[in-house]
């Protein structure tokens, strides 16, 4: 059972009706509408939008009003775009009016370090009781619920997925929410909750354990005012879904950024470190990071043991691949005989590496010769699916996948593609007819398997491998760039 303060968080994400308060009709002041309106009509939001403006105005399709107490129905929740020194008697409003939840945007609290900054923050909190509205923020970005319509930018995804992610910083749930989408996945739930003067990054986590939408927990953390409640809700969390974090300000000068960022205390790193592993949590250094550990949890079939087998093309690039896997604490175990034999049926010798790590050049030279270079060859993408890239009957990658996959004692296939080491002029057609066969099969394979697309130099490079990536993406693999 979750607290009755910790369930009222669903208000965040599920409000009736929504109310923007700040000088939104002013034309410097165009990006509140843009932040916290517009969003929630491209994403299909299907409750009430208000605006409050004190000196009126107009906004095309919604009503503005010059008070809260104005509006002629009950408001859920309010999104504060006032000044800082205006935000008690507002929160104050709200919990006379019945507001649910309030999110201030804002600016100017306890982050900057100053008397007058805390000693509002501590007026607004004073203002909302214990029986006022729940109070994110100051100083964030607020929620996003895709099942709802909640957004603060129009291209969020509008479909609905798995992971709940909690992120102090507003630019960085922007950026991890794009950067997961672009590799396939989607959130149930999201949230920028900045100084955490009332709902913080425990609630959050304890509201997301409890969240059947959620199956894994992802979180951006500067720092915590209890960390012993932290480390309780951490421990329960990993117990019931996978948790990753990413701690921010782990460095001596991070620490002082985090504080002049939200006013966290960031923490002893040792501490922090500590914390976390007896939690259970999975640790991240970077938004990239973050994004590879996600595709990892939803996409990637768990393997049985350590073993692995890394194939792909470019002999220097295959050497890296493996230096990877075994700092990793993955082992590349000898290749058996029978199946080195059985790969010298269809893989040409010269140019090849056949044991472990496989260099596959011979194939994917094959495969570009004939769908590329060949008289009557296809020379663009139009209309080719990954799943028509292996038949039946190819020699080639389905071939190697099924003979790796009936190598006793091998857990885990790693298939690479690396991109700038290929000789050819490097274009779609290139990438996807010598990738495209290699994703095809194992997105067949019965070990589990991950696709990577690496060593990428060039900008015509990155962006011919943007179809590789979608191919993966409509394939149901982890892809890992």
């Amino acid at each position: 059972m979750i607290p009755d303060r910790v369930r009222s968080l669903d208000t965040f994400f599920r409000p009736r009706s929504v109310a923007v308060v700040g000088s939104l009709a002013e034309p410097d002041r165009w990006w509140l509408r843009a932040y916290f309106i517009d969003p929630l009509e491209k994403l299909g939001y299907k409750g009430r939008i208000y605006g409050v403006n004190p000196k009126g105005g107009q906004i095309p399709g919604i009503p503005v009003y010059s008070s809260l107490r104005e509006i002629p129905g009950p408001v859920d929740h309010v999104v504060c775009c006032v000044s800082a020194g205006r935000t008690p008697e507002l929160i104050a409003e709200c919990r006379e009016l019945g507001v649910k939840s309030v999110q201030v945007f804002t600016a100017g609290f306890a982050e900057t370090g100053e008397i007058e900054g805390i000693e509002i923050q501590r007026r607004m909190v004073e203002a909302a009781g214990k029986d006022g509205p729940r109070i994110i923020g100051p100083n964030c970005m607020g929620p996003y619920c895709p099942e709802t319509g909640i957004s603060f930018c129009t291209n969020f995804p509008p479909e609905p997925g798995t992971i709940g992610l909690l992120c102090q910083s507003g630019g960085n749930t922007t950026y991890i929410v794009r950067a997961a989408a672009e590799r396939g996945l989607r959130f149930s739930k999201a949230v920028s909750y900045g100084n955490a003067c009332d709902v913080n990054e425990s609630d959050l986590i304890e509201y997301l354990t409890a969240d059947p939408a959620t199956r894994v927990i992802a979180a951006y953390i500067e720092g915590t005012r209890d960390g012993r409640r932290l480390h309780q809700v951490l421990s329960r969390a990993a117990e019931a879904k996978p948790v990753v974090i990413f701690k921010g300000g782990y460095t001596e000068g991070g620490r002082r950024a985090a504080i002049s960022h939200t006013g966290s205390m960031a923490g002893s790193e040792a501490v922090w470190d500590g914390l976390l592993k007896q939690a259970g949590a999975i640790r991240v250094y970077n938004v990239e990071e973050m994004v590879d550990m996600l595709v990892a949890l939803l996409h990637m079939k768990p393997p049985a043991g350590p073993n692995v087998c890394v194939a792909g093309n470019g002999g220097g690039a295959s050497v890296l691949a493996t230096d990877e896997c075994e700092q990793a604490g993955l082992k590349m175990v000898p290749m058996p005989q029978n199946t080195r034999n059985k790969l010298l049926e269809f893989i040409p010798m010269a140019g090849s590496m056949l044991r472990n790590p496989i260099d596959t050049n011979g194939l994917n030279a094959i495969a570009v010769r004939d769908q590329v270079m060949g008289e009557g060859a296809e020379s663009s993408l139009d209309g080719i699916r990954w799943d028509s890239l292996v038949g039946p009957g190819d020699r080639g990658w389905g071939d190697l996948i099924g003979a790796l996959n009936n190598w006793n004692g091998l857990d885990l296939l790693l298939c690479h593609y690396s991109i700038d080491v290929n000789p050819l002029d490097i274009n779609e057609a290139v990438i996807t007819l010598a990738a495209g066969p290699m994703i095809a099969a194992a997105a067949k394979s019965r070990l589990p398997a991950a696709i990577v697309l690496h060593v990428i130099a060039q900008e015509g490079s990155l962006r011919s491998s943007l179809k590789a990536q979608r191919i993966c993406i409509d394939a149901g693999i982890p892809l890992f760039l």
